[in-house]
């Protein structure tokens, strides 16, 4: 199995009482196989698994694995904070079934390079599930080398890179470097059809939990038809949400989950809002998701 394509890093709903919405997750999976992904990761960033306990955590992985029925891949995100803590949860994620395991390295320690290697190697000892390593530099402080991504990949320790690195000339020189032997998705919302052109073949997008329809088109006009003006086209419609979600107001990050939640309220998925300490969005901002939402051309791409 090689993944590829649309795999949105699925959100996790909560309800009125701030407990994981069960229904509206399972409701949520459907509605992002049903349009198009190609995969999932749960238990990652945008389902905000830095803000859900080891239980929560766990249920939000059964209900996906349970839910999905085998329909796509799945990947399980089995980040922490020590080595010991994502083996455990790595295994957990094996036994549970899922298809593989989306790690982004350690943070708040900036680690060297010969520890995230070391890290990875015995997260590799320990289970058997392909490695999607996570390069996010502005959440763990360090900026993973080219050197050390050829290094693991080479020693057949991580499978896939998802980099969310906001500019993709790193995927250029992996694919140059690595050809297919690294299987290669952006992380990241701002720049996937420059990310597709250096030869990425897959979108671990957030904002695609929003419309899958459309996001997954995008990526197969792409990786499969070459077509990239008419991927182009398609992208100009979405830049405005895209943009609400990756680029903060007055110098601060974007609040990409509430965005992202709240975007999909208005398309009628009632999926809760965000846990503090994030907080809701701003009256202001709140009005600029509902226009982008609502000049959102209609194509009959999506079931909702």
């Amino acid at each position: 199995m090689t993944f590829r394509g649309l795999y949105p890093p699925l959100i996790t709903p909560f309800d009125s009482a701030g407990r994981v919405n069960e229904a509206a997750l399972r409701t949520h999976i459907d509605f992002v196989i049903d349009n198009g992904a190609d995969g999932f990761c749960a238990g990652s960033s945008t389902g905000e698994f830095m803000n859900l306990d080891r239980a929560e955590w766990e249920r939000v992985l059964h209900i996906s694995h349970e839910q999905n029925a085998g329909r796509v891949p799945m990947l399980a995100g089995a980040a922490d904070m020590s080595t010991a803590a994502t083996i455990e949860r790595a295994r957990y994620a094996e036994r549970l079934g899922a298809d593989g395991l989306l790690i982004i390295p350690p943070w708040y320690q900036v680690h060297t390079m010969r520890e995230v290697r070391a890290h990875y190697a015995a997260v590799r000892d320990a289970v058997g599930l392909p490695i999607m390593i996570y390069n996010n530099p502005p959440v763990t402080g360090i900026d993973l080398s080219l050197d050390c991504l050829v290094d693991l990949a080479r020693d057949g320790i991580v499978q896939y890179i998802k980099d969310a690195n906001s500019d993709p000339y790193m995927l250029a020189r992996l694919k140059m470097t690595m050809g297919d032997d690294l299987h290669i998705f952006y992380g990241h919302d701002n720049n996937a059809l420059g990310a597709f052109a250096f030869g990425a073949t897959g979108w671990v997008s957030g904002s695609g939990n929003f419309d899958p329809a459309r996001w997954s088109r995008i990526v197969h006009l792409c990786i499969d038809d070459g077509d990239f003006t008419a991927a182009r086209e398609l992208w100009y419609e979405i830049m405005p949400f895209v943009d609400l979600v990756t680029v903060g107001r007055d110098g601060q990050r974007a609040d990409w989950i509430a965005v992202i939640k709240r975007g999909l309220e208005l398309r009628g998925h009632d999926v809760g809002t965000v846990r503090a300490p994030m907080l809701p969005l701003t009256p202001e901002v709140d009005a600029l998701v509902t226009e982008a939402v609502a000049r959102l051309p209609e194509r009959g791409l999506q079931h909702v």
